[in-house]
């Protein structure tokens, strides 16, 4: 019975794949396979409910789908959180390259990375305006390393609002961002995909997938990526990539998929534009005042390399109806070499400390005056760690009542060893509207000594949660996990050694009156101790502050949250809105370019709603929106280097009241060979596009520097028939200035101009 469904399942998602040439969009049959026990086993749908999770619906509705975490079982609409999904195909309609680019169109979450991998750490990303660099997990595991991440090796992406710690462990005060990568999967599939276009800009991405028996496949994907920013002067990105992956067991009660990725990138990191801060009057970037945005204000000598190189083991097996026992294993070695041209236009503000006068003349209308060179010249970081998380899922009966118990183990190991650049000596200022890219004769770059890291962690987290049905709509979910974390190490010449002991509990009332409604209450809690994240620099630099004091009181945070999700028009429309509340204690601020981190005792508080919209409204129209209102407030502040005047009452940092974005397409084939003067248009003809809106947000506590309101907008038609798949891309189509990133030392990063690309793909 169960190779009947899953073969059943694996035909409804080659009949949805039909009109699409590339093979990303057709349901896995492995994904099947571990979608089949849901109806009636793994969610919250009482014993006499169904719930219809064939490949139609999980590839349109992603209430339906899942969150690929072995430790969130069941699809998204019987989970108690805000969850967005991204699915690959919208990745692959928006041509989506790296994940920055794919959460832009995620409301409530703010990016510091742009195309030319600007930041210090890599990938940061906040969620509600929480920082969650050090909360993104492949396959359920920890990604260590930080670098940009493109998107090749992505299957789907799921975003987890509020937080996440008795599903994850320290960390994801805002939540966590949880990568699907691809994987090896019963039938044959091959696709090659080629895009080029603007910058100039080229791509190429090869997917073969084989199986070699009747439960082993194979797959391999590789990815070439050459690209220039368009209207950001210098600014390059060029990475290539494999995954390779073997799956054993594939639609057996016991499977194994054995995956290893490389991804290589050789970029020069855009910082982008200097915001203006002269202390008391609300600055915005220099671009704002009618600097040119192309202006690139590094040096020749910048550049970022970066090498990743990560293997897991992901095991699964089924005992029955009763037990589900998964162990997924990861390891992963990164290397990283970032040399950097900070620049400030400032009035002598902290870390600049010579008299400046370059925010005053911007103010004043004067551009043609010199900006400030920060001496910081970049990071060389190795770093290494490695997760084995053990999950058992029991579903029993006591008393008449029905339970999914869920119990574990999380360890993990991590070591980074950072070194620090510095200028050999004093570089020569452009001014803002003349910058210099050439170095100085004799300039070069040298290792600061005494400055560098070298820092190892490890924590152990045993987690365990049950759900209990008390009627069979009515359900409550409690669950707790405890971990004991523990860093050391020397940072900056000081020696580092802290322990911190935390639970982190979480509990849920869920009311299902049918299987295509849910309604829930949730409280959560959250705890991130000192050193959590230690390839973010920030956390061992902060810690050296404290030297070798014991169990330094963590952040710790609070979520109350009511929401609801509704699957609509016979499961191909999700809806979902939520109502919540997020209490922070002892909050950091941390210098994203320094990597300094301050501890404080600041409170500060998110509130907002959120609601989303994501499925087929009709069977040709497909849709993905949402809307974020979020009332972020530091309710009280304490003085430090980083807020020398109390903030309290401030606006939050990175907190965009409003966010609203819509994706959106429609296949017009249909219309076409309706019209009785049209030949047969075979196939499927796609136009769509998007719309992502963000009010303004401040970047520091003080709400000095500002990021301005932005409505941006992407356009594409795309035409598949039979194996072939051609597409046309316009990012930025009116060619908007607006900016993917910011930063509390006082840049911002410009998005491209308008780019347009195409691509031509065949399934073979």
């Amino acid at each position: 019975m169960r190779q009947a469904q899953t073969l059943r399942q694996l035909a409804s998602g080659m009949k949805v794949s039909a009109g699409v040439a590339l093979a990303f969009t057709a349901l896995r049959a492995d994904e099947a396979e571990a979608q089949e026990a849901l109806p009636t086993i793994d969610i919250g749908a009482s014993p006499t409910q169904t719930i219809d999770v064939d490949a139609s619906s999980a590839s349109a509705n992603t209430l339906r789908s899942s969150t690929g975490i072995d430790r969130l079982p069941g699809p998204v609409q019987s989970i108690p959180q805000s969850i967005t999904v991204i699915p690959q195909t919208v990745i692959h309609e928006q041509q989506a390259t790296t994940v920055s680019q794919i959460l832009q169109y995620v409301p409530g979450v703010t990016v510091a990375t742009g195309e030319g991998g600007g930041g210090i750490t890599g990938d940061q990303f906040r969620i509600r305006g929480f920082d969650a660099s050090g909360d993104v997990y492949v396959d359920g595991l920890r990604d260590f390393g930080s670098y940009i991440r493109d998107s090749f090796a992505t299957e789907s992406i799921a975003v987890l609002k509020g937080p996440s710690s008795q599903t994850f462990g320290n960390g994801t005060t805002g939540g966590a961002i949880a990568l699907e990568s691809k994987k090896a999967h019963l039938g044959n599939e091959y696709s090659f995909e080629a895009i080029g276009g603007s910058g100039p800009y080229g791509r190429a991405v090869l997917d073969v997938n084989r199986q070699i028996d009747e439960t082993t496949a194979a797959r391999i994907v590789a990815m070439g990526n050459k690209q220039d920013i368009v209207d950001r002067d210098h600014v390059y990105s060029n990475r290539w990539g494999v995954l390779g992956s073997l799956g054993f067991g594939l639609g057996s009660e016991h499977s194994v998929i054995v995956n290893y990725f490389h991804q290589h990138s050789s970029a020069r990191p855009d910082f982008g534009v200097p915001i203006v801060s002269n202390g008391t009057a609300v600055g915005e970037p220099v671009t704002e005042y009618g600097v040119p945005r192309s202006n690139f204000f590094g040096r020749q000598s910048d550049h970022d390399v970066m090498d990743a190189d990560v293997a897991s083991v992901l095991y699964k097996g089924e005992f029955g109806n009763w037990l589900t026992i998964t162990n997924n294993a990861r390891f992963g070695n990164y290397t990283r070499n970032l040399r950097m041209t900070p620049v400030k236009c400032s009035q002598g503000n902290f870390p600049i400390t010579a008299a400046s006068t370059c925010a005053v003349d911007v103010l004043a209308g004067n551009l043609d005056t010199a900006y400030e060179i920060w001496p910081f010249a970049g990071t060389k970081q190795t770093s290494y760690g490695g997760e084995n998380v053990t999950t058992a899922i029991l579903r029993f009966d006591t008393g008449g009542f029905r339970h999914q118990l869920i119990a574990g183990v999380d360890v993990y190991v991590q070591r980074a060893s950072t070194d620090f650049y510095a200028p050999s000596g004093p570089e020569p200022a452009g001014t803002l509207l003349t910058p210099i890219y050439q170095n100085s004769p004799g300039f070069s770059v040298v290792v600061s000594a005494g400055r560098g890291a070298a820092t190892r962690s490890w924590d152990v987290g045993p987690f365990i949660s049950d759900r209990i049905w008390i009627t069979p709509q009515i359900s409550v979910l409690g669950g707790v996990r405890w971990d004991h974390y523990h860093v050391q190490g020397v940072t900056a010449g000081t020696p580092v050694r802290t322990t911190t002991e935390f639970a982190s509990p979480k509990a849920s009332l869920i009311w299902e009156p049918t299987s295509q409604q849910t309604y829930y209450f949730s409280f959560a809690r959250s705890f991130t101790p000192r050193g959590n994240n230690i390839t973010s620099l920030s956390s061992p630099l902060g810690l050296s502050q404290f030297g070798t004091l014991a169990n330094l009181q963590p952040e710790s945070d609070d979520t109350l949250e009511i929401g609801g999700k509704w699957s609509l028009l016979d499961d191909r429309l999700g809806a979902t809105a939520a109502l919540f509340r997020v209490d922070k204690d002892n909050a950091t601020y941390t210098d994203p370019t320094s990597g300094l981190k301050s501890t404080t005792d600041d409170k500060v508080r998110v509130q907002g709603i959120e609601a989303g919209l994501t499925g087929n409204v009709t069977d040709a129209w497909n849709v993905q929106a949402s809307y974020t209102y979020l009332d972020g407030k530091i309710r009280s502040s304490s003085i430090n280097a980083f807020n020398p005047a109390p903030t309290d009452g401030n606006r939050m940092p990175y907190v965009s009241r409003h966010g609203a974005s819509l994706w959106t397409s429609y296949d017009v084939a249909p219309l076409i060979r309706g019209l009785p003067e049209a030949r047969n248009l075979p196939g499927r003809l796609l136009v769509g596009g998007g719309l992502n809106y963000r009010s303004d947000y401040y970047v520091d506590n003080a709400n000095r520097l500002r990021i301005p309101a932005v409505t941006t907008v992407d356009a594409m038609i795309s035409y598949d028939f039979d194996r072939l798949h051609f597409a046309v891309n316009v990012t930025n189509l009116t060619n908007q200035l607006a900016y993917n990133s910011a930063f509390g030392s006082g840049y911002a990063t410009p998005v491209s101009g308008r780019a347009v690309t195409a691509t031509a793909g065949v399934k073979f």
